[in-house]
């Protein structure tokens, strides 16, 4: 009788320490941020949305891809990745939530310990640029919760707060979106989809230091520049098709007509293609401005060259898209 009663007052005690721990470990979870995931990479953050799966992705690998893919971006144009400007391990893990108060004030805050580790500005060719925040996603369902059902399932660059495309997504994608360089994207997109993101990155990052406005860039050079600097990684056996489908374009529209949606992508890199074979990379960096200012003369230039290079007439037809 006495070992039972003993043996009971222990099951009591075990029950009470148990309900004391589940209740230690939910006030704990309660206090941890369960909207997203914080690493680090060697430009700015990595937001993983929700508890980190590493079930559903590698979130190291995934690291080593967006790092190799920035570099192949800003190499092919000749240039050196920027530099934090303080010494940032990654990719390391944090706890916490993210605090961007500026361009220059990024910041991840712990809030069970109120520790803030400072997230460090880049440097690149003389000038301060923002943090890059990444977002990944590991399916669609869970992109279109978070940001909608029109955002595209791929990848974007964006140079501006998300709240301005995304006005209804969930408050933390505008937390961690509140930046001047993030992307949005899957986190299992193909290297040739990630290096041409980071090409618009290079992009806009070169044009701000040049006093050139990338946004008015016609956008079959503002594509075409991301297409051909992604070319090399991409799925060779589409190459031939998609000539095909440029050569048709061709023979029945003229640049300075404008160039659809549908066709800046594959036009704006073969055309791309011959300028940087002609001028170098510089030297079509140089014409970036004439580009956003009056690019009906560069068209005249070079459309009846690019033609010829296409196997078709220097004369283009009088149609429009």
């Amino acid at each position: 009788m006495t070992v039972a009663k003993h043996a009971a007052s222990r099951c009591r005690r075990i029950a009470v320490l148990g309900l004391l721990l589940a209740i230690t470990l939910s006030i704990g979870a309660a206090s941890q941020n369960t909207d997203y995931s914080i690493m680090s990479w060697a430009y700015g953050v990595v937001i993983w949305p929700g508890q980190l799966n590493t079930y559903l992705t590698v979130p190291e690998r995934f690291v080593e891809r967006l790092e190799a893919a920035a570099e192949e971006a800003f190499g092919f144009w000749g240039y050196e990745l920027p530099e934090p400007e303080d010494e940032w391990p990654c990719p390391v893990r944090y706890a916490g939530r993210l605090l961007i108060d500026g361009p220059y004030d990024v910041r991840i805050v712990d809030e069970a310990t109120g520790r803030e580790t400072v997230v460090p500005s880049l440097e690149w060719s003389g000038a301060r640029l923002s943090p890059f925040v990444v977002i990944p996603f590991v399916g669609e369902w869970r992109m279109h919760d978070a940001l909608g059902t029109t955002a595209t399932f791929g990848a974007q660059f964006f140079d501006q707060p998300l709240v301005r495309t995304y006005p209804d997504a969930e408050d933390w994608i505008h937390e961690v979106g509140r930046g001047y360089r993030t992307m949005i994207c899957a986190s299992y997109a193909g290297d040739d989809v990630l290096i041409h993101e980071f090409a618009h990155w290079f992009q806009w990052e070169w044009c701000s230091g040049h006093d050139v406005l990338a946004m008015l860039l016609p956008g079959f050079i503002r594509e075409g520049m991301a297409e051909m600097t992604a070319a090399e990684a991409e799925n060779l056996p589409h190459a031939p098709w998609e000539r095909r489908g440029v050569i048709d374009w061709a023979e029945g529209h003229c640049l300075a007509d404008g160039v659809g949606a549908a066709s800046r992508y594959t036009v704006g890199e073969s055309f791309m293609t011959y300028l940087v074979e002609q001028l170098g990379t510089e030297g079509f960096l140089a014409t970036l401005k004439g580009w956003t200012s009056d690019p009906v003369p560069l068209i005249e230039r070079h459309e009846p060259g690019w033609r010829v290079w296409l196997g078709l007439p220097e004369s283009c037809g009088s149609d429009s898209e």
